[in-house]
């Protein structure tokens, strides 16, 4: 999982060979022309014209292709990494963590609870009912992992486990990545 500095770093450099990538392409039809179009900055004629529409398209078409390749949200990449996501601790929702013999009460008042067992997690219930899914089979992530990065883990899993120096800091669910992280867990 990349961290939002990491996706800051990796945009400005896909955008700025994205703009180098158009200038060299529009530079190769200036030459082409016979040194006529500039851009159409002097005087407005086709050549010119053809120059910047090829700047255009050359440019649209790399920013796709980055954004593909490199899995980068569109407004980091259009940004040069001014805009990052946030973190997945930034965005995780805290809950309630019992002992397994309380945990009946607890889950009354919200709907995902982190079981423990002297302290140590053992599974989470609430996921599916009357269930506890064990501690192995959920799927823990950084804290520091940028949220964007989750959509591979969460188009197949429920729930995601937001771990920080090995404690628990909270969880991403489904429904939360999907409605713009603005919901909470209850």
């Amino acid at each position: 999982m990349r961290r939002p500095g990491q996706l800051r770093l990796a945009a400005l450099l896909g955008a700025l060979a994205a703009i180098v990538f158009a200038l060299l392409l529009s530079f190769l039809l200036y030459l082409l022309l016979g040194r006529r179009g500039s851009l159409a900055f002097h005087d407005f004629d086709v050549a010119g014209v053809a120059e910047g529409l090829l700047f255009v398209i050359a440019f649209t078409s790399a920013l796709r292709y980055l954004r593909s390749a490199l899995r980068m949200p569109s407004p980091t990449l259009l940004s040069f990494g001014l805009v990052a996501p946030p973190t997945a601790r930034q965005v995780a929702a805290q809950v309630p963590r019992v002992e397994s013999a309380q945990n009946i009460q607890t889950l009354a008042e919200n709907r995902i609870v982190v079981v423990e067992e002297r302290g140590v997690p053992i599974g989470v219930t609430g996921l599916t009912r009357e269930r506890i899914t064990s501690w192995e089979e959920l799927v823990k992530v950084d804290g520091r992992a940028a949220v964007t990065d989750l959509r591979r883990v969460l188009a197949h899993e429920k729930l995601v486990v937001v771990m920080e120096d090995g404690k628990v800091a909270g969880v991403v669910t489904q429904e939360m990545y999907l409605g713009g992280l603005w919901g909470a867990v209850r």
